[in-house]
């Protein structure tokens, strides 16, 4: 799960619909840290300008005079596919439990490294096919699903944070095991947009030292 785009919304922009950037902050936490077949990329746009380039992404959801319209299978790269309309102006809440529905629906039956977008061309159906299971809940599955989702909710857990509580994970991350408390002077680092980073990489051919001199 990659992050969510969204332009500037009804908050800042005098042609925004809705509050995109709001509903983009909602998306990424509620879908954070999802695995999946491939990665996935949200989009959210506050009008039909569409700066956010939703129709361009796995998920996109463009603001309307009537609500949210949902847009699935979007996708970028060498093939580019153009992402279609799955529902048209829902509220936020049905919004997210078709998405919920969508993105289970994917991850259960798409091949390993399979984008949404090939996977809706490849689905029997296509389209149509992916309404019926989502918003009429054909297969009977839309419990389950809605279900599957909000575990995955619950159960989210930051990794780096989890790492920085955990001592025993933390000393992982430590120049010498006998030495816990020095810190690497081979180690360089240089000053970018008021950040340390380390120094750009090596040119080919370089001898690199490790460790102190004997």
């Amino acid at each position: 799960m990659r992050n969510v785009k969204t332009c500037v919304g009804s908050s800042w922009c005098r042609y925004g619909m809705l509050d995109s950037t709001a509903l983009g902050i909602e998306m990424e936490l509620r879908y954070r840290g999802l695995r999946a077949p491939h990665k996935l990329k949200m989009g959210v746009s506050g009008c039909a300008r569409e700066c956010a380039e939703a129709r361009a992404k796995d998920i996109g959801v463009i603001a309307t005079t009537d609500g949210w319209n949902l847009y699935v299978g979007g996708n970028g790269g060498a093939n580019p596919a153009h992402a279609q309309l799955l529902a048209a102006g829902v509220d936020e809440q049905t919004l997210f439990k078709y998405i919920d529905r969508y993105l289970m629906y994917y991850i259960r039956t798409a091949d390993k490294l399979q984008r949404t977008a090939h996977w809706l061309q490849d689905l029997d159906g296509g389209l149509e096919r992916a309404k019926q299971v989502v918003i009429d809940d054909s297969l009977g599955l839309a419990e389950e699903l809605e279900a599957a989702m909000e575990k995955h909710v619950a159960n989210y857990e930051d990794e780096w944070a989890a790492t920085l509580a955990d001592p025993d994970k933390l000393r992982r991350f430590r120049s010498f095991v006998n030495a816990p408390e020095v810190a690497d002077t081979e180690l360089e680092y240089v000053a970018e947009r008021g950040q340390h980073r380390p120094v750009g990489p090596v040119p080919l051919g370089t001898t690199i030292r490790i460790g102190a001199p004997n």
